[in-house]
């Protein structure tokens, strides 16, 4: 992505956390952005293509391959995480789907792709004898648990004052309790020297 469109799209995404998808006009992303009108629909001619954009840029921030290490899994868990205090118009207004067809379908592919790396990620680690061996339908369920868990956190999040809200490293320890039965006695000494706080 070429600096232009990615400073449109760093500015469309503070615009659409603050005041949500709906609430912000092509106009309004152009003057904070500093280019004119007719520059931004020239890159993103509609809204819709801006969120497309951004969603595409996000999901390229994930490994293609699922990790090896116990350290390199927690990293994944912060990054999922990270994605979504860094989104959380995204997540917190789900009419955006009903709206967008085009949208919906997108997002349906990228949390396939999510929910893949997720499972790969915990059978790749469970063949490597840090996970102790699990049934595929145990491995798609914490991964479902994970995944639906960080979601779960942002609308929690989104709906609470700032005193109430649950820090990103309360939810990812909740996380780590729930995979904590699972490690094997040598996943249990690398996650004390690599993972816990």
């Amino acid at each position: 992505m070429d600096f232009t469109k990615a400073q449109i799209c760093q500015e469309a995404k503070r615009l659409f956390n603050q005041k949500g998808y709906r609430s912000v006009s092509m106009r309004e992303i152009a003057a904070k952005s500093g280019v004119s009108l007719g520059t931004l629909t020239y890159h993103f001619a509609r809204k819709q293509d801006l969120l497309e954009a951004i969603m595409d840029s996000n999901i390229q921030t994930f490994p293609d391959s699922p990790p090896e290490t116990l350290k390199d899994f927690h990293l994944l868990l912060c990054r999922l995480l990270e994605s979504i205090v860094e989104s959380p118009f995204y997540f917190n207004d789900p009419s955006i789907y009903r709206l967008i067809p085009a949208i919906q379908n997108q997002d349906y592919i990228n949390v396939g792709h999510l929910f893949q790396l997720m499972e790969s990620s915990l059978q790749t680690l469970s063949d490597k004898g840090l996970f102790c061996p699990m049934t595929p339908e145990r491995i798609h369920q914490l991964a479902m648990l994970l995944l639906l868990s960080h979601t779960g956190w942002t609308q929690y999040n989104s709906s609470r004052s700032t005193d109430s809200k649950i820090p990103l490293e309360e939810i990812l320890h909740a996380q780590w309790a729930a995979l904590f039965p699972y490690l094997t006695s040598k996943g249990l000494e690398e996650y004390k020297t690599a993972v816990a706080p």
